[in-house]
């Protein structure tokens, strides 16, 4: 599919004035917090990793960050004709899970390129309560090897209690917190070992916040 084009200016301003009412909204009703956003670079290509275990996760990311992102998703939720088109001018990156999308790496490199914030989940895909725990993708080793741009390995608590994968309707309760971690970088030449490795450690650092964050939400 052929990517439509749009404008430079007014895109950032949509981008923007969406995001400052999903704020406004998350902060109110689930007093979204957001810690470490000191290791966002305010300029220059970085890749988001966060895991992914909730509908409102990209949502909580978008609006945590101080720059618009560009987010690789999965192809189902860009095949609506209105909202797909709107998910494309925000930003997103339709990726088809069934086999290698050549496309999507593309696009997510085309961004990169472009200095701008890249949003890939290590899990590939949203976890479901009941599944704790998956293989982490290649993609972010991936993208990572072969651009030398900082990952930021980033926890997000709370979400999947409000609106797990297993519900259609998210809860009006509880509280969402997004932790940024300090930036890693690829070190050497594209291996796909060693990308399946860095992708691996990315996440073990991202559940052993988890593991921390949790206990922390049940003493509240």
């Amino acid at each position: 599919m052929k990517r439509r084009k749009y404008s430079t200016s007014f895109q950032p301003l949509i981008y923007k004035g969406i995001a400052n009412i999903i704020r406004i909204f998350l902060k109110k009703l689930y007093k979204l917090e957001v810690k470490g956003i000191e290791n966002i670079p305010l300029y220059g290509p970085v890749i988001i990793a966060p895991n992914h275990r909730s509908s409102l996760d990209v949502l909580a990311i978008a609006v945590s960050l101080p720059r618009p992102i560009k987010a690789l998703g999965k192809i189902e939720r860009f095949q609506y004709p209105l909202l797909g088109r709107f998910a494309r001018f925000l930003g997103g990156i339709p990726v088809n899970r069934e086999h290698a999308d050549l496309s999507a790496v593309k696009g997510g490199i085309e961004a990169l390129k472009r200095g701008e914030v890249l949003l890939v989940f290590p899990e590939g895909t949203r976890l479901r309560m009941e599944k704790k725990e998956v293989k982490p993708k290649r993609g972010i080793g991936y993208f990572a090897a072969k651009m030398k741009v900082p990952v930021i390995p980033t926890a997000i608590i709370g979400a999947d209690r409000i609106w797990p994968p297993e519900k259609k309707v998210p809860s009006l309760r509880g509280k969402i917190k997004v932790i940024f971690l300090q930036p890693v970088y690829y070190e050497g030449e594209p291996d796909r070992a060693k990308e399946e490795e860095f992708t691996n450690n990315i996440m073990k650092q991202i559940e052993a916040v988890l593991r921390r964050e949790s206990l922390n939400y049940e003493e509240n």
